[in-house]
């Protein structure tokens, strides 16, 4: 089933801009102040909560798959694909490199909920397998992402 490793990745972009939020705040040494400070807004202002979102979703279907939960998991993966829906249509993170790793996360993850439903609800193996391998990517696009803004953030 999907590994809770790749499900729990959100919170690794939401660590990193942890203490950079607010009004006013800032990263300690960026060496971008403006892009910092977009970043952090973007985070503030939207991204937190579509982050909290997604990862709230994948602990329902790790929770579910754990408990061979079948339609906890079919009901899980339909949330995460509408909170992906709802991420994809927040504004864009404003660095285009980390932008490029989040669009492509949230894509990697629309297709894995849409076919964990399908494998979900069939009862189908490969489409669980392939869900999790979506997903699984996503996850490494979303590190690409946290790693992009640690380094505008100067971490």
């Amino acid at each position: 089933m999907i590994r809770l490793k790749a499900l729990l990745a959100g919170g690794v972009l939401a660590a990193a801009l942890v203490g950079v939020t607010g009004a006013g705040a800032r990263a300690a040494d960026p060496a971008n102040p403006e892009l910092a400070q977009a970043i952090a807004d973007w985070y503030a202002q939207g991204g937190s909560k579509h982050l909290n979102a997604l990862g709230k979703d994948f602990s329902q279907v790790a929770k579910a798959a754990t408990a061979t939960d079948i339609p906890g998991v079919s009901a899980a993966c339909t949330a995460l694909g509408g909170d992906v829906t709802k991420a994809q249509k927040y504004r864009a993170m404003p660095d285009a490199e980390a932008q490029k790793h989040w669009s492509a996360a949230l894509v990697l993850y629309a297709k894995g909920a849409h076919d964990c439903v399908d494998g979900a609800d069939h009862v189908d193996a490969t489409k669980m397998n392939k869900s999790n391998d979506e997903i699984t990517q996503g996850s490494k696009e979303l590190n690409l992402t946290t790693t992009r803004v640690k380094e505008i953030l100067g971490r």
